[in-house]
């Protein structure tokens, strides 16, 4: 597997696009007799890629529709392909080809809750499912297949998740930190503390958006998406304020309608927020300094 560092994000700017776009791939969900056979025929050490594994066994022939895809996601996320993460990102690809075998079914039928089952719903129970030689840092990278592969967006369900690392891997971080920029400039010129560049609010928030969306991009974020967050508490109550600062902000750029007035006003007060935020103000108004 060749798992380029930053050739498969695009130049920023550019619209993101899954690194399984532009691909063929069979998403037959059945595992075939032969596959299953060839998996367990490679064995964990093949399948792990360790040095000494056989690369001229037949059985990578039988399962190239399988590993295609996986490779495919692990050469499009984004961050220096350190030897450690490298490992992990092998690790994951031969967790989900035991998986496949085990199951008999292949990961694009996958529902939710078999998901969270490799996932774990806290640290400890992914360890508890999962093989000894599968390593810490093997489940952030199971949660980017889990999102790319099988539309997953589960995350409140997989306990203290780092959803802002995993939106950074698959969108790339120099997209994320443009898009964010941009929400940005529109606060800071209202006087919000979102729009320094030390707040860690603003990017929470959005990523979590970003992710629920299956986009980076702020002019994807609609209304719908707003309401839908609060209507579902898709967010931690802390979290509703920055939450209504954003789609002001998303809102002055003509990208969705301002929040409605008085959405603001029953969540807890998120820290370094502008004391405007309780107010109920609608978009187009100018905080009091």
């Amino acid at each position: 597997m060749t798992a380029p560092q930053h050739e498969t994000i695009a130049a920023l700017g550019d619209r993101w696009r899954s690194p399984l776009a532009g691909h063929r791939f069979d998403t037959t969900a059945q595992i075939r007799r032969d596959e299953g056979r060839a998996i367990g025929e490679l064995g964990v050490g093949n399948l792990r890629r360790l040095k000494d594994h056989d690369r001229s066994a037949t059985g990578w022939t039988v399962i190239g529709r399988l590993l295609r895809p996986l490779e495919a996601v692990n050469a499009g996320l984004d961050g220096p392909v350190t030897p450690h993460r490298h490992r992990a990102m092998l690790d994951v690809a031969a967790l989900l080809l035991l998986r496949c075998a085990d199951h008999g079914q292949t990961f694009w039928s996958w529902t939710d809750q078999e998901w969270v089952f490799l996932l774990g719903r806290d640290h400890a129970e992914f360890r508890r499912h999962a093989p000894a030689w599968a390593g810490d840092e093997v489940r952030p990278y199971l949660a980017a297949h889990a999102y790319l592969l099988g539309s997953f967006t589960g995350f409140d369900r997989l306990g203290n998740f780092q959803r802002l690392t995993l939106a950074r891997r698959i969108f790339g971080r120099d997209r994320l930190s443009s898009e964010i920029s941009r929400a940005r400039v529109v606060l800071a010129e209202w006087g919000y503390r979102l729009g320094n560049d030390d707040d860690k609010l603003l990017p929470m928030v959005a990523c979590r958006l970003f992710l629920l969306n299956r986009s980076p991009h702020l002019d994807d974020l609609e209304t719908e998406l707003f309401d839908r967050a609060r209507r579902d508490r898709l967010l931690p109550a802390t979290q509703m304020n920055t939450l209504h600062a954003l789609q002001r902000a998303v809102s002055a750029l003509g990208f969705c309608d301002p929040p409605r007035q008085g959405t603001g006003r029953r969540s807890t007060r998120a820290s370094g927020g502008a004391p405007e935020w309780n107010g109920g103000w609608t978009a187009g108004t100018r905080p009091r300094r």
